[in-house]
């Protein structure tokens, strides 16, 4: 796990400085994006894709009692990756608003998902209020694009927040579980920056059963 001191001195800070590099023109572009709606999406569904991949053993094996919350977004995430695909093959850009409709509602499904982790990590409301309100100054001033940007403050957030769990508590396990799944989305993004665009790094992640 990374220590203390990183996460709650530099987190937020770290996502301030992606949000803006993925929000601004000095962002690569995919070499085969066809537009930065398209290298958008896949950025987003990059970032998804890491963090549930990452997450789905230690549910399964762990923590079946999210299995419901992590399917829903695992649904959500399929019907994003089935809508980009075709949006890809068409090249016409005439589902785009489906496409930005399911980025959203994928992006709610994960918040909600996080939710469930942060409120049983018996984390202070307080300490839980002030990261978000940070994150969401973060959020609002980078002028980042707003699926990447949304999808990442949601596991910013909670990464910041599982930070905060003492080592020796119970619900220690789970916050790690967080903080990993935070930074498998980071590496994934960070992997597939300026490279084309390779839709079977970010297959369907399967449900649970």
């Amino acid at each position: 796990m990374r220590t203390k001191i990183r996460l709650a001195a530099f987190a937020l800070a770290t996502t301030a400085a992606v949000l803006t590099t993925t929000g601004c023109k000095s962002q690569p572009d995919h070499p085969n994006q066809l537009n930065k709606f398209d290298g958008a999406t896949y950025d987003a569904l990059t970032l998804a894709h890491g963090a549930l991949t990452s997450m789905s053993a230690s549910i399964s094996g762990t923590y079946p009692q999210y299995t419901a919350k992590f399917n829903q977004a695992a649904a959500a995430y399929a019907t994003a990756f089935q809508g980009y695909a075709l949006y890809r093959t068409a090249a016409t850009g005439a589902n785009e608003t489906q496409v930005a409709a399911a980025i959203q509602n994928l992006t709610a499904s994960i918040v909600v998902l996080e939710n469930a982790f942060e409120t049983d990590m018996n984390v202070s409301t307080e300490t839980m209020d002030r990261l978000r309100k940070r994150a969401a100054q973060i959020r609002d001033g980078a002028g980042a694009n707003v699926s990447v940007a949304d999808i990442l403050t949601a596991l910013e957030i909670a990464a910041s927040i599982a930070e905060t769990v003492p080592s020796a508590r119970p619900y220690a396990a789970l916050a790690a579980m967080v903080i990993a799944a935070t930074d498998a989305a980071l590496t994934a993004e960070s992997v597939q920056t300026g490279q084309p665009i390779d839709l079977s790094t970010i297959q369907p992640v399967p449900q649970i059963s």
